[in-house]
């Protein structure tokens, strides 16, 4: 017979909670505004993350900073020595009668318990400044930040200190040559949240009929049904197939179904398209959050193509003064360019032109973000700017709108000012081409695009 023996738990520290997963929601809001993933965790470490409505979802080091600081002024008075007195502080002795009751400190005790408290917290302190400022996590005494801060600040650092580890065992992040990196699960994950907020639902919105269900990779079905056919999906509408058997048969048991009584939905045909989103990468696009708005809606493009159109084809290229085709792992930290600050448009469009050109029996649609109008252009092999631009720039660039047209090329165009000059340009552009121009806040880029994307979609079935 087997015995098992039960012995308490001499020290309960030695539990330690697990600690939980952190949303990735996280990730999807601090990664836009770094140029790497080790830059986005170090901000998440140092300030922690509050959602839009205000939880404090992640205390960071900042938090833990402010919590000594309030300590500090709980404490009381200075002392001549420089440390905090609380006065009054009670302290377990015992009193001239011999019963052991709560008494005041007397002033030298109470200057030298309060100023080794002071010293601790200083020290603290310091530690914490130096691991804010990218000093070893490891340098941190956490019994020492559990005897001054308590048990869950103590908690709190350890999510803070084991940041990367939690991502990495969450499959969001993966190590790298490079250093940390987004995995494939993680930018489908960011792109998921992005979706989802774009398309929240808002009361007295047209759009709020979208559903986050909608984003299914299975094709809509019609409203209209057809008799069956050998071979066909079984997506089969019962009760009106049932009717059909009674109508033949009449109203008796058992029902015996043929195969003429069977009527199918009709499946709606799903169109493939290729589509170019050109990224305006130039100085201008930092202002008013204009870059973060445009990253945002290029990963959520790419994400909504991979959950619900997966024949579609998405490629994103990136212009300033040259144009470049970019990576889906690159969009979360993308950055203008500081070195080339100019506008080659034309550039951009010609690259599009032949990316799309590879994918035969796709509708082919080209997306521009941008701010501005051209300020470069291809002279002879080199590279011509000017700003204002020059009368050959925007010559030559509207030249390349015009010539999408012969290609059977769609294009929409979304612009992120409303300077006069700007204005007049697009609509020119999208005059030559045929195109649709969208005049917008910064705010508004990912709703907009995205359905114009869905719409556009539905019109060419």
């Amino acid at each position: 017979m087997k015995t098992i023996h039960y012995q308490p738990i001499r020290d309960p520290k030695e539990i330690q909670e697990p600690l939980p997963l952190l949303p990735s929601e996280v990730i999807s809001e601090v990664i836009f505004k770094h140029t790497s993933l080790d830059e986005a965790l170090e901000e998440l470490r140092r300030e922690g993350y509050v959602t839009p409505g205000g939880e404090k979802i992640l205390k960071g080091i900042k938090d833990l900073l402010e919590r000594i600081k309030k300590i500090r002024e709980e404490a009381g008075v200075t002392a001549d020595s420089g440390g905090p007195v609380k006065s009054g502080a009670p302290m377990n002795r015992t009193s001239p009668e011999g019963s052991a009751r709560l008494l005041p400190l007397s002033p030298q005790e109470a200057l030298s318990l309060s100023a080794d408290h002071f010293h601790k917290l200083e020290r603290l302190e310091k530690d914490l400044k130096r691991v804010y400022w990218g000093y070893d996590l490891d340098s941190i005494d956490e019994e020492l930040l559990e005897e001054l801060l308590g048990t869950e600040c103590l908690f709190n650092w350890q999510l803070i200190k084991n940041l990367n580890s939690l991502m990495l065992g969450q499959g969001l992040i993966e190590r790298s040559t490079a250093g940390l990196e987004l995995t494939s699960l993680g930018l489908k994950k960011t792109a998921w949240n992005i979706l989802k907020e774009i398309f929240k639902t808002k009361k007295n919105d047209p759009l709020s009929r979208r559903s986050n269900s909608e984003f299914s990779t299975e094709p809509y079905l019609t409203e209209g049904t057809r008799p069956y056919h050998f071979g066909d999906p079984p997506l089969i509408d019962t009760c009106q197939s049932l009717l059909n058997t009674i109508k033949r048969t009449g109203a008796r048991l058992p029902i015996k179904p043929e195969e003429k009584d069977f009527v199918v939905y009709q499946k709606e045909i799903v169109s493939r398209s290729a589509t170019v989103l050109l990224l305006d990468l130039s100085r201008s696009m930092r202002f008013e959050n204009r870059y973060i708005a445009a990253k945002k809606v290029t990963l959520a493009l790419y994400g909504l193509a991979r959950k619900r159109y997966q024949k579609d084809r998405i490629a994103v290229v990136g212009f300033s003064s040259k144009a470049h085709k970019i990576k889906n792992s690159e969009i979360p930290f993308l950055t203008w360019d500081d070195t080339n600050p100019y506008t080659n448009m034309e550039e951009a469009l010609d690259l599009a032109q032949k990316i799309l050109s590879l994918h035969k029996g796709y509708r082919k649609q080209v997306f521009l973000v941008t701010d501005g109008e051209p300020t470069a252009h291809r002279e002879q092999g080199y590279l011509f700017f000017q700003f204002p631009p020059h009368q050959k720039t925007l010559a030559k660039t509207l030249n390349r709108f015009k010539g999408l047209t012969r290609h059977t090329i769609d294009v929409s165009i979304f612009l992120l000012s409303q300077e006069k000059e700007r204005v007049a340009f697009v609509h020119e552009a999208a005059k030559r081409c045929g195109g649709r121009i969208f005049h917008i806040q910064p705010e508004e880029l990912g709703r907009c695009l995205l359905m114009d994307y869905i719409e556009k979609k539905s019109k060419w079935l």
